[in-house]
């Protein structure tokens, strides 16, 4: 077990994961799903069936509108 400390990435939060977790995982600069399992657990796993015509670059394109343009998305689906 490890103690993390939430900080504030944008208008997101993050967790920082040790080095050599992702190292054993092999999730350097990889898309990774993340849940909320029913007992309220963030559980982080590597996508291990992605898509094959989606490539990192993207992940990263949507990662970065998601953070842009978040509240206003939600803002309209919540209208």
């Amino acid at each position: 077990m490890e103690v993390r400390k939430v900080f504030k990435a944008g208008n997101s939060f993050a967790v920082s994961i040790p080095a050599d977790w992702v190292r054993e995982m092999h999730l350097e600069e990889q898309p990774v799903e993340v849940t909320r399992n029913e007992q309220g657990e963030i559980v982080v796993r590597p996508i291990t069936s992605p898509v094959s015509h989606i490539t990192p670059k993207f992940y990263e394109a949507v990662d970065r509108f998601v953070t842009e343009y978040g509240d206003i998305l939600k803002g309209l689906a919540d209208r």
